[in-house]
């Protein structure tokens, strides 16, 4: 894993310098003042993968990858083909020339398994930094668009660059996001708590798990139609989203549940988290089509993994059904409230 995310730092350490010196060359100020920006970007996006390779150093992100070789091979791959593209800087005067190849590397770089491992080994700041990346595509592609003749190179390329980026956000929407909610979906579920359980595994780390449930969701759909009821839903969500952590994250578990996985969290944290989740909640409410007020509120359960570092991970399936007894705990004495956490014994 440190072998990947050190090259992820190389790569884009790479295109940073590309950009340097196609500022130092190009004879048009606008079109340098767009490489010096695109250049910054970069480094940036070092600064991400630099983050995570310190963070990994130190033991504090799982094993998320399940095969490695072939991912770093894929790296390695990509690596070659920038370096094939820049063989040598353009003509200073040939602005075509040097926006087609910025197109040409930001196209190997959009390839998929970047936002996959964003994705997985930082879910809780993934869409700020897919939001950023898409920014620099845009930056580069409404540059071409201005500066080069449609019938060129860079605009081809411009062209392939705004298919592959709209395909990307495509793929990543439907394989991790709840349509519904935005939140990431039972999937994203099942590819990270089990992940973050044998990292706690195996440095001696906790993890909660909350699980959050909409009170009286068929009641609502029932009365006021499902339209409404789904407007609760992203009412939660959008609670969710304003109370977790920026190390946490929140998914839509299916039906009225949703699931909150929070790494280097304890039984207090996880109160404090609920107890956060519940004002945020309290303070929403939906209308009905007729202008009805509909209040909204949840019940949350949770559950606490500690283990003794080296031992044996918990399974995802341990963990959640020790948060549905506290959450069931928690309806039984009246709902509206957060269950005290259950600690799992260690082994």
């Amino acid at each position: 894993m440190r072998d990947i995310l050190a090259l992820c730092v190389e790569l884009d350490s790479q295109a940073e310098r590309l950009y340097r010196a196609l500022a130092s060359t190009t004879a048009s100020d606008e079109v340098r003042r767009l490489f010096s920006a695109l250049a910054d970007e970069e480094r940036t996006h070092v600064g991400w993968w630099s983050e995570l390779l310190d963070a990994w150093d130190h033991g504090l992100l799982p094993d998320i990858v399940d095969d490695p070789e072939s991912l770093l091979k894929r790296l390695e791959t990509i690596r070659r083909e920038v370096d094939s593209a820049w063989t040598a800087l353009p003509d200073p005067e040939d602005t075509d020339a040097a926006l087609a190849l910025a197109a040409k590397v930001e196209f190997f770089m959009l390839d998929p398994l970047f936002a996959e491992l964003v994705d997985l080994m930082e879910p809780a700041r993934s869409q700020d930094r897919h939001v950023a990346y898409s920014h620099h595509i845009e930056r580069l592609v409404g540059a071409i668009g201005k500066h080069a003749d449609q019938s060129s190179l860079s605009a081809t390329l411009a062209k392939v660059l705004e298919r592959a980026l709209a395909d990307n956000r495509m793929l990543t929407r439907f394989a991790t996001k709840d349509p519904l909610t935005g939140l990431r979906n039972r999937r994203a579920l099942d590819t990270h708590l089990p992940q973050w359980l044998a990292w706690a595994a195996r440095y001696g780390r906790p993890v909660a798990v909350a699980l959050v449930d909409l009170d009286g969701l068929k009641a609502i759909n029932d009365t006021h139609g499902h339209r409404v009821g789904d407007r609760a839903l992203r009412a939660v969500a959008a609670s969710i989203e304003s109370s977790v952590r920026s190390s946490d994250m929140g998914l839509r578990y299916g039906g009225d549940e949703f699931v909150v996985v929070a790494p280097e969290a304890g039984a207090d944290d996880y109160r404090a988290l609920a107890s956060r989740l519940l004002e945020a909640v309290r303070t929403r409410s939906v209308f009905s089509d007729d202008g009805q007020e509909i209040p909204i509120r949840v019940t949350i359960g949770g559950a606490v993994a500690l283990d003794p570092a080296g031992s044996e991970p918990r399974t995802a399936d341990e963990i959640i059904a020790a948060a549905d007894s506290s959450l069931y705990a928690a309806k039984r004495a009246g709902r509206d409230r957060a269950g005290e956490p259950v600690t799992l014994e260690p082994r």
